[in-house]
């Protein structure tokens, strides 16, 4: 009976070190995920101000280029893409 209790014991006491180990891993994750969007947010406020301040001075200077929206459709790629992708799709026609 008494061999039984220490055997129940030593489980009862794995059992809470890894608990004790599972809330501090769940504790760090949350403080490295608040850590990480706040430098997200701050690099991201950085990078446009960055590029305000880089369209204002090519405005200055006469430059000024339209920036190129990031989530362009690919029918106004170029004319080498374009043979690129036609002759990649008469290779797969082929097969």
């Amino acid at each position: 009976m008494f061999k039984q209790q220490k055997t129940l014991d030593r489980l009862e006491d794995r059992l809470r070190r890894v608990e004790n180990l599972c809330a501090d891993r769940e504790r760090e994750h949350r403080k490295l995920d608040g850590e990480f969007t706040d430098l997200y947010d701050k690099v991201r406020r950085q990078m446009s101000r960055m590029a305000k301040r880089y369209a204002v001075d090519q405005k200055e200077n006469g430059e000024f280029l339209e920036p190129t929206p990031d989530n362009s459709s690919s029918d106004s790629s170029d004319p080498i893409s374009e043979a690129i992708h036609a002759r990649r799709n008469r290779g797969f026609l082929t097969q």
